[in-house]
């Protein structure tokens, strides 16, 4: 079996036991390889080598921690360039699918800022692009590989893809890609012009939406939701609450520890608290940002208004004493002060 085949195996098999709404058509999922099994050759032999001419920003945190609504935020308020919903189905022939969504007119003046657990609906709606980003890091799972995995990965291919779709866009392009939080140096090292923004959440409530996340996709908190960090499994052991706030420390552990290493001229870093209070001035910052990398970003859309700040109020009844317990325990056991794991938010 081949690794692509082997993420196709897996992606099918996750589909099949998520739950409800989440229930993907497997056929239709059938027929999207097909489709990008025929295109992949076409869209690769299209690709021309181009300079990187312009930054590229990847919105990164750890799950649950708002990288949806902030990645909603800045599409909707800057004219850059983003996957939606429709370019998300040509995930090994991605320029074809921002032509067509271009060809179609699918730009909008903002986002509904709906989502469900990281996912939105309408067709020109920004979409993680996980299988691209599965498929290029050469991740079968969301389960963090062993040492060395960096070298397995092509990253001049995946630079000449990526500097190919900004170049379709004719603007700098914004990811949301949950994996490359295991390559942020790497990222930067292949692609200078490269910059980040990290939202950071408090744990206990990252925690708690993480088990709610379980409870929906998967109708159990049993079942692992998300990134899996090695050492989160460690950690969690058997216990659904231990196991959801090693994730949650880990993860953040690891983007601080990469962003000590870049430096932060390519880091902006946001609270989850200041982007639902005053998301527009967030938006700026973000634009600024993409100016110092050498940027010109128009405003795009109305200014935008402060969000309702959601709480986990039926999960903290249940679990948020035993939330607070395991933070505890995981952080002294990580070695971590509060203001390195969860910003002292």
């Amino acid at each position: 079996m081949t690794d692509k085949q082997a993420t196709y195996a897996y992606q099918r098999r996750i589909d099949a036991d998520l739950a409800g709404d989440f229930a993907k058509d497997l056929e239709s999922e059938d027929f999207l390889e097909r489709l990008n099994g025929q295109l992949a050759p076409h869209a690769d032999a299209g690709y021309r080598e181009l300079d990187e001419s312009a930054p590229t920003l990847h919105v990164i945190g750890v799950p649950r921690s708002g990288t949806t609504l902030l990645h909603q935020a800045i599409v909707s308020r800057l004219d850059v360039g983003y996957i939606d919903n429709l370019v998300a189905a040509f995930w090994r022939a991605p320029t074809y699918g921002l032509q067509l969504s271009m060809k179609l007119g699918l730009a909008h003046d903002g986002s509904d800022f709906a989502s469900s657990f990281g996912r939105t609906s309408g067709v020109g709606e920004p979409h993680e692009f996980g299988y691209f980003w599965n498929d290029h890091l050469r991740y079968p799972d969301m389960t963090q590989q062993e040492g060395g995995h960096d070298a397995t990965i092509d990253w001049t291919y995946l630079r000449r893809v990526l500097l190919n779709m900004a170049d379709v866009c004719g603007k700098p392009m914004v990811f949301k890609p949950m994996l490359l939080l295991w390559h942020l140096e790497t990222m930067l090292k292949e692609m200078p012009l490269t910059c980040y923004v990290w939202i950071r959440r408090e744990a206990r409530q990252v925690a708690l939406s993480l088990l709610k996340m379980r409870e929906v996709m998967f109708g159990s908190v049993e079942r692992w939701a998300s990134l899996r960090p090695m050492e989160a499994v460690a950690l969690g052991g058997d216990d659904p609450v231990a196991q959801v706030v090693a994730q949650t420390l880990v993860l953040e552990r690891t983007i601080a520890q990469a962003t000590e290493s870049m430096g932060r001229a390519h880091v902006l870093e946001v609270g989850h608290p200041e982007l639902c209070e005053a998301p527009d001035q967030v938006a700026v910052r973000v634009r600024e940002l993409l100016e110092s990398k050498g940027a010109d970003i128009a405003d795009h859309g109305s200014t935008l208004a402060p969000f309702e700040v959601r709480r986990n109020d039926q999960l903290e009844t249940r679990y948020g004493e035993r939330v607070d317990q395991a933070i505890e325990s995981v952080r002294g056991r990580l070695d971590v002060t509060r203001s390195g794991t969860d910003g002292g938010q």
